[in-house]
């Protein structure tokens, strides 16, 4: 018993020395806001409003640029794989404005 109290105050010490100075200090950083801001277009707000319910808008902008087929699967597979609250409607004008904005034959 007496081997396991040193051993568990050994451990203590140590884990002091790894995980914080002396002065019991928590640094910390500051990291920068970036607001990623959508592509204007007609179903920009619904795109905004419904797909950041699960994630930023950020993940539309790093997509590879796909075609309707690409970004119809992306947005059911978000609706039925991973449970989005987006009715049959507004899926399509979602769907509407990734491939105007963000399609394989976007122009801008």
């Amino acid at each position: 018993m007496k081997t396991c109290t040193l051993l568990a105050i050994a451990i203590s010490i140590l884990a002091g020395f790894a995980y914080g100075d002396s002065d019991n200090n928590v640094h910390s950083i500051s990291l920068p806001v970036v607001h990623i801001e959508l592509k204007a277009g007609e179903g920009k707000g619904k795109t905004e409003t419904l797909c950041s319910i699960c994630h930023s808008v950020d993940y539309i902008t790093m997509q590879p640029k796909l075609a309707r087929a690409g970004w119809s699967a992306e947005v059911n597979k978000m609706i039925r794989v991973m449970g989005a609250p987006i009715g049959e409607e507004d899926a399509k004008t979602i769907t509407d404005y990734l491939v105007a904005e963000y399609g394989a034959q976007a122009s801008r």
